[in-house]
């Protein structure tokens, strides 16, 4: 019985092997390779974007106070 299930396994292990290398893909099985460029396209100035520590926006908000 073990063997059985062991063999089992390994044919699943390389069924998932295969399909992440796209071997069914021709089929039109495989991994969700697909990214979203138009995302990129829709971004309004990432570059605006600044990410601080706590420390620093707790200095930044005292010296803001009056």
């Amino acid at each position: 019985m073990s063997r059985f299930v062991i063999a089992v396994l390994l044919v699943l292990n390389a069924a998932t092997l295969a399909w992440q290398w796209d071997a069914f893909a021709r089929w039109g099985f495989g991994p969700h390779t697909a990214r979203e460029p138009e995302r990129l396209g829709q971004q309004v100035r990432p570059e605006a974007l600044t990410i601080e520590s706590p420390e620093a926006v707790a200095k930044r908000l005292a010296a803001e106070t009056p």
